[in-house]
C-alpha cells in the first residue's frame, strides 16, 4: 500500500506534499484489559481488571497502568504488583499469572478509597480497549442536558450520562478553560462563584483516553461573535491496528473551545464532532480521503478549516 499525505495550512494557499511507502498490516492482536466494579458504596468500591491475550502467541508478562482521579486511591490490592507515581498506578503481573496462552485471561483487583474510575488505561503500552474487539478509537457522546441547581452557599452542575462503545469512565469539569474537577458521577458541586462571567465545560472520557466535545453551561455570558483560531499542524499517524489517527494542535478562543468538527470526503463521506483526535479506519476501503477540521466555541462559532488528505492504494496481488 502507498499512502500519499497532503497537508494544507488553513490561512494560505501553500500546499505541502509528503509521500511514503508503507505496508498495511493486519490489525494488531494486543492484550486487552476490561474494568468492572464488583461492588460499590458511597465511599469506595472493589475494582477488577481482567487482562486477556487476544493474540495467537503466548504472553509471558503484562503491565496495566492508569490514572485515578484526585480523591481516589488504592488502599489494598491483590493478584498483581503495584507501583505508583502521583495518581498514576502501574500493576504488573506476578510470576504465577504473567503467562497467558492465546485466548486466556487473568484478573487482578483492588479496594478503592473514593469512587473515581480508572482513566487513561494502557495494557502493555496500548489502550486497554475493554472488550477484546481491537483498539478503542471512538469518543463518548457529549454529556446531554447540562444544567445547574443552587443551594444557600453552593452551585451544582448537572448533566445526563454519556454513552460509549466500551464504557464511560469519568467526566472532566472545566471553568473558563481550566480543568477544576474530575468525577465518575453526573454532577459536580462547588462554592458559589464570585460575580463574573463563567463558562463551564463538561466532557466525558473513556478508558482509552478518548474525550467527547464539551457540554457547555454559561453564567452571565455576553454575546460572542468571535470564532476560534483554526487548528494547526494537522498530522496523520499510522496505520496502526487498522486505523490512522488524525491529530492537531489545539485552537484558541476568547471564551471556550468546545470541540472540533471533522468532515471526511472522498471515497467515503461523513462528518462528526470530536474532543481532540479523530481515528479513520482503513478497513473502510482504499481510495482518496480528505479531512477538514474546524474548531467550534461555546457559542457555536466555527473556525476556518484546516485540511489534510490521504490516498490509499491497494496492495499488490498475491502471486
Amino acid at each position: 500500500m502507498k499512502a500519499l499525505l497532503l497537508g494544507r495550512l488553513p490561512v494560505t494557499a501553500l500546499v505541502l506534499g509528503v509521500a511514503m511507502a508503507v505496508s498495511l498490516p493486519a490489525p494488531a492482536h494486543a492484550a486487552t484489559a476490561a474494568f468492572a466494579k464488583e461492588s460499590e458504596w458511597s465511599a469506595g468500591y472493589v475494582g477488577k481488571l481482567t487482562v486477556r491475550n487476544d493474540g495467537s502467541t503466548p504472553l509471558t508478562t503484562w503491565r496495566v497502568e492508569f490514572d485515578l482521579p484526585t480523591g481516589t486511591s488504592v488502599s489494598h490490592h491483590w493478584n498483581a504488583e503495584l507501583t505508583r507515581v502521583g495518581q498514576r498506578h502501574v500493576f504488573t503481573s506476578l510470576p504465577w499469572n504473567g503467562n497467558l496462552a492465546a485466548g486466556a485471561s487473568t484478573s487482578f483487583g483492588w479496594l478503592s478509597a473514593g469512587t473515581g474510575a480508572p482513566l487513561n488505561c494502557l495494557v502493555n503500552g496500548v489502550p486497554c480497549g475493554g472488550d477484546g474487539g481491537g483498539p478503542d478509537v471512538l469518543p463518548p457522546t457529549v454529556p446531554a442536558n447540562p444544567r445547574t441547581s443552587s443551594g444557600s452557599q453552593t452551585l451544582t452542575l448537572h448533566w445526563d450520562a454519556s454513552t460509549d462503545d466500551r464504557g464511560v469512565t469519568g467526566y472532566e469539569v472545566f471553568s473558563n478553560g481550566t480543568r477544576t474537577a474530575t468525577t465518575t458521577g453526573t454532577s459536580h458541586t462547588m462554592p458559589i462563584p464570585p460575580p463574573g462571567l463563567f463558562t463551564f465545560g463538561i466532557r466525558a472520557l473513556d478508558a482509552a483516553g478518548n474525550s467527547s466535545p464539551f457540554a457547555i453551561i454559561k453564567l452571565g455570558a455576553l454575546p460572542d461573535g468571535e470564532a476560534p483560531s483554526a487548528p494547526t499542524n494537522l498530522r496523520l499517524a499510522g496505520p496502526q491496528d487498522g486505523h490512522y489517527r488524525l491529530t492537531w494542535d489545539a485552537s484558541r478562543d476568547n471564551v471556550f473551545v468546545a470541540g472540533y468538527t471533522v468532515q471526511q470526503s472522498g471515497t467515503v463521506s461523513g462528518s462528526t464532532q470530536v474532543g481532540d483526535t479523530f481515528a479513520y479506519g482503513v478497513s473502510r476501503g482504499y481510495g482518496t480521503y480528505l479531512f477538514h477540521v474546524r474548531a467550534f466555541d461555546s457559542s457555536g462559532n466555527l473556525s476556518a478549516p484546516a485540511s489534510i488528505g490521504i490516498a490509499v492504494d491497494p496492495p499488490p496481488p498475491v502471486p
